[in-house]
Formats: structure tokens, C-alpha cells, sequence
């Protein structure tokens, strides 16, 4: 745990305390940065793909990105394609951002 007693930095972001009460989305979203925790999802979808040339990534992104057509906003477009993004995760061998995927779906979606 850090100093401020909220979490453990890994330098990257810092993982709450499991010893925290647990949001509970079916009762309220008060309290859930689900804005927030999408935003880090994308921000670990793009590092992990920029160098890419996925086909379903460069859908992922074109989505995204849409000017026309249905355009999803990231929370819509991460529930959408959540098997997708965990088995980029497992091939990367990213445990930090597997759990934020466990966060952002049992919180979130």
C-alpha cells in the first residue's frame, strides 16, 4: 500500500485496495469512474497495437473514430468487444490490464 493508503502504484496506475468496500453497479453507480477506467482501457488497447496491422484492431479503432454511421462511445464499444480485447490481452501476457478488464466489467458493464 502507498503512502495516501488508497493503493500500490505499479507506475503505471495504481490498483485499489482490496480491502476497500466494493462498488456495487446494481445498486449505484455513484462512486464507479466507469469514464475513467474506459479511457485507461483504450489508452492499453492503442499501446498494445500501434504497431499492428490487426485487422479487428483497425475495425476496433475505425469504430471508434466512426464519421458517419453508428459511432460508439468507448464504454459501448469495450462491452462489445470484450472477448476480443481480453484474448489481446492474454496473447500480450498483460496481468495489470486483465484486471482492469475484471474492474471495468464487473463494475461497469
Amino acid at each position: 500500500m502507498d503512502d495516501t493508503g488508497v493503493g500500490i502504484s505499479t507506475g503505471i496506475t495504481t490498483i485499489e485496495d482490496p480491502a476497500a468496500p466494493a462498488a456495487d453497479r446494481y445498486r449505484s453507480f455513484k462512486g464507479i469512474d466507469c469514464d475513467g477506467q474506459a479511457s485507461r482501457m483504450m489508452a492499453r488497447i492503442a499501446f498494445h497495437t500501434q504497431a499492428g496491422n490487426d485487422r479487428f484492431c483497425a475495425y476496433f479503432f475505425e469504430r471508434r473514430h466512426a464519421q458517419s454511421g453508428m459511432r460508439c462511445d468507448d464504454l459501448l464499444l469495450l462491452a462489445s468487444f470484450v472477448n476480443q480485447i481480453r484474448e489481446l490481452f492474454e496473447t500480450r501476457g498483460d496481468e495489470i490490464a486483465l484486471a482492469w478488464l475484471d474492474q471495468l466489467e464487473n463494475e461497469c458493464f
